[in-house]
């Protein structure tokens, strides 16, 4: 009996730890859908994609951009600023400044050669402030569909690579920008940053979620890059596009295939 009783209070100890374990550390993809309820997310952030930036999406790969703004737009580089608005983010869902902390688990073998203890990572802490919405409120959309089917963007499309079959192609007529830096953190909650190399602290930031090519450098950290879009989805063949709001996304899928396959 004495058994027993020492065998119950045991059980509910081993019952209530696993009900009281911290859920897993989300990634930064995840949470910026959550906490500010974009889900439209680029990663890694880019200055690369201003509104009316044509992009091919495929679910679970993120975005890749077909065609510049300034093509679809017919404007030089240098005048694309002149026709955006920068205002501040009117949605009470998403943030001016959020701090995402992002737990970081390495191995020894992702360590490598470098002279610090493979336990000792604790975190990536990803900051964004001074966030902004941008949009082109000027823009014709016609003349931009236009633009897209008889100028060079056209020429991008025919030549683009991608398996288009389960891909979607948007159009976001709205992007948020933020001021990003990021920082890693030991387990003494110090920023170790610094001392690591570039390749290392790419391991840890794709372990948070933060997956940056070799040609992109390490642009998780600057000014005005741009983390994503919102909006639902219109479908250019429908009569809903006459009366677009300004956080609708265009979606241009199949205009896209029609140019790909046309001559």
């Amino acid at each position: 009996m004495n058994v027993i009783r020492r065998i119950i209070p045991l059980a509910s100890l081993l019952l209530f730890t696993a009900c009281s374990q911290v859920e897993p550390t989300v990634t930064y993809e995840e949470n910026i859908h959550q906490k500010m309820k974009i889900p439209y997310v680029f990663v890694p952030p880019t200055n690369a994609y201003p509104p009316y930036t044509l992009l091919h999406y495929v679910e679970g790969e993120g975005f890749q951009q077909v065609c510049q703004a300034t093509s679809i737009l017919n404007v030089e580089p240098e005048k694309l600023p002149l026709i955006q608005v920068e205002s501040d983010i009117a949605n009470t869902e998403i943030s001016k400044n959020h701090m995402g902390v992002y737990g970081v688990h390495l191995t020894k073998e992702e360590i490598g050669t470098a002279n610090i203890a493979y336990g000792k990572v604790k975190e990536v802490r990803v900051s964004l402030s001074n966030g902004k919405q941008i949009s082109m409120p000027s823009v014709s959309i016609s003349q931009a569909f236009k633009n897209m089917e008889e100028g060079p963007c056209a020429d991008d499309i025919r030549v683009f690579d991608a398996n288009i079959e389960n891909s979607k192609f948007y159009i976001p007529r709205e992007v948020y920008k933020y001021t990003m830096k990021y920082s890693i953190i030991d387990q003494d909650g110090i920023n170790i940053t610094a001392g690591l190399s570039s390749s290392l602290q790419k391991v840890i930031l794709a372990k948070a979620g933060i997956n940056i090519s070799d040609t992109e450098g390490m642009k998780i950290e600057g000014e005005d890059l741009f983390i994503g879009f919102r909006g639902i989805p219109v479908n250019l063949n429908t009569p809903e596009v006459k009366a677009l709001r300004s956080t609708t996304v265009l979606d241009v899928t199949e205009l896209v295939k029609r140019i790909k396959s046309s001559k």
